[in-house]
């Protein structure tokens, strides 16, 4: 028999600092509330961070209140069947716009957006000076390729921080609940530094907490063995 199909992690891990728009880094708060160290019987953590922090999806209700929060969504919603690589070499303050979509297939469910810029994570630029995506990427998704449920990207924000008034923008084009065809998720800050030309398969596994609008997420892809 074939040996299994191997499954790498699309996300990042939090550590003590962790790369966030606008800022060189952000630090989660690991508070210590029991130690074995200490005596206890266990170790215990409370711990601290945003929701916009590390890899996260953008649900609608980030920008809409009558959007669709995280856990409005069905379980097999976070499945992706039929992901899509679309690589294009972004400079900081770059705006992506929808030629570099016009090769993703139709049968597509999950664009990843490859550019490279993760080679800055941890850097001022990556945090300051990042690429964005146009609005018009997000409305030619939703007309043209309907079957797509979400966007994932290599670098911080779907926002270029040079032009945040086109970010939010895009973000609205995305992720408003009622524009033509469905609203398109948008996860942020991805580990796309894999060989990824066989990846058959993502699950995104997202904080569920009620009421937030979006959450930290962890993200599984599966590569199909070769026949």
């Amino acid at each position: 028999m074939p040996p299994p199909a191997p499954w790498i992690l699309l996300s990042h891990p939090f550590g003590q600092l962790v790369p966030v728009y606008g800022d060189a880094c952000a630090r989660p708060e690991r508070r210590v509330i029991k130690s074995l160290r200490n005596g206890d019987t266990s170790n215990v953590f409370r711990i601290t961070l945003e929701n916009h922090w590390g890899t996260h999806v953008d649900a609608p209700a980030h920008f809409f209140d009558h959007g669709q929060k995280v856990t409005d969504f069905a379980a097999d919603e976070w499945i992706f069947t039929s992901p899509c690589l679309v690589e294009i070499p972004a400079t900081p303050g770059m705006l992506i716009g929808i030629d570099a979509m016009r090769n993703v297939d139709e049968s597509c469910d999950l664009v990843l957006l490859r550019t490279g810029f993760q080679r800055f994570r941890g850097e001022e630029v990556y945090s300051h000076d990042n690429p964005g995506v146009h609005a018009e990427v997000g409305l030619w998704l939703r007309r043209h390729r309907p079957r797509v449920r979400a966007l994932g990207m290599d670098f911080v924000s779907l926002t270029a921080r040079r032009n945040r008034p086109a970010g939010r923008e895009s973000h609205r084009a995305f992720l408003d609940p009622e524009a033509p065809g469905r609203p398109i998720l948008l996860i942020e800050d991805m580990n796309l530094d894999h060989p990824l030309s066989t990846l058959s398969q993502v699950i995104v596994a997202p904080l569920l907490m009620q009421e937030i609008d979006s959450a930290p997420c962890t993200i599984f892809g599966r590569l199909a063995t070769e026949s």
